[in-house]
């Protein structure tokens, strides 16, 4: 379905302009994604993308009557449920940057794939490798042995628990800074909030990633309940906790940094557990657990080549 005369095209590219500069003064100096409007929304947050639409709407007096009417039957734009007052659809915005050769099927389909539809495996790595607050992150679960649902970083606990899971991610930024495994040299803390969203929660929150960084070990309910899913038919995966020691440092550790990220692991678990989990259900604080721990880290630096296949 195309637009069929100048009046819907005047229409449409007055729609079209609202919206994609409302989009361009939200991002600021970003620029648009790959030019386009529709891929920029794409990767715009919900409460953002849904605010810079309705910002976007025309009034019905502000367009010519019948290339409304016509628009509005080709599904280009549509009501807002506000009285006379329109917006423009996902396919208005598609037609439209067909029509200016920004977008085409090969193109739009080719973004969709390597963003939302393409496994670990074939990611580039730059899609693969943690960046700094995913390897905190990381490390911190690990840790505190947040190795399954039942011991997981359920931030619905209260503010104790979540000031503790605070407290172990800032000792592990202050660990992988120490031994040189963060990215952001500059960066000396970590844990400063903004707004009054609680530091964990947003942290977490906004760690959508992780999942396909890690082969879907890293997990959240969406109830704001994260955990490692290591644990299955009563054993622990010491083969998942070997690749996730990997993402983190590579292989590239010396025997004192072991020593050092043992210990540190096992005071985590042996001193924070009673405030972070249900003891009743949480398995992962037994004195086993500690030789577990040392016995993955030293496979991931022997299993290196291995991962680095994985990625």
């Amino acid at each position: 379905m195309t637009v069929s005369n100048e009046s819907e095209k005047h229409a449409l590219r007055r729609f079209y302009e609202r919206l994609r500069d409302n989009v361009k003064l939200e991002r600021g100096k970003s620029s648009l994604v790959e030019n386009s409007v529709l891929i920029t929304l794409l990767k715009t947050q919900s409460a953002t993308r849904y605010r810079l639409i309705s910002k976007s709407k025309l009034a019905a007096i502000d367009v010519a009557g019948d290339a409304l009417s016509s628009l509005l039957g080709k599904g280009f734009v549509q009501s807002t449920g506000d009285f006379d007052s329109y917006i423009m659809t996902a396919k208005g915005v598609w037609k439209f940057e067909c029509e200016l050769r920004i977008l085409n099927e090969d193109k739009l389909f080719s973004y969709l794939n390597d963003n939302y539809f393409t496994t670990g495996n074939l990611l580039t790595k730059d899609k693969t490798e943690l960046n700094d607050k995913e390897r905190v992150i990381l490390l911190t679960m690990i840790a505190a042995r947040a190795f399954s649902e039942a011991s997981a970083v359920d931030l619905k606990m209260g503010d104790v628990a979540r000031d503790k899971w605070k407290e172990i991610l800032c000792c592990s930024f202050i660990l992988l800074k120490e031994m040189g495994f963060l990215q952001n040299t500059k960066k000396t803390s970590f844990g400063d909030n903004e707004g009054n969203e609680h530091f964990v929660i947003s942290l977490f929150r906004h760690n959508t990633k992780m999942l396909q960084k890690t082969q879907a070990i890293y997990r959240y309910t969406g109830e704001y309940v994260y955990y490692l899913d290591l644990f299955r038919n009563g054993a622990l995966s010491t083969e998942k906790l070997s690749y996730l020691f990997w993402k983190i440092f590579q292989g590239n550790i010396t025997q004192q940094q072991i020593d050092r990220i043992t210990q540190f692991c096992n005071e985590v678990a042996s001193k924070e557990q009673i405030f972070l989990f249900d003891m009743t259900k949480h398995k992962f604080g037994l004195p086993n657990y500690d030789r577990i721990i040392k016995n993955c880290l030293l496979d991931s630096i022997m299993s290196k080549e291995k991962w680095s296949r994985v990625t």
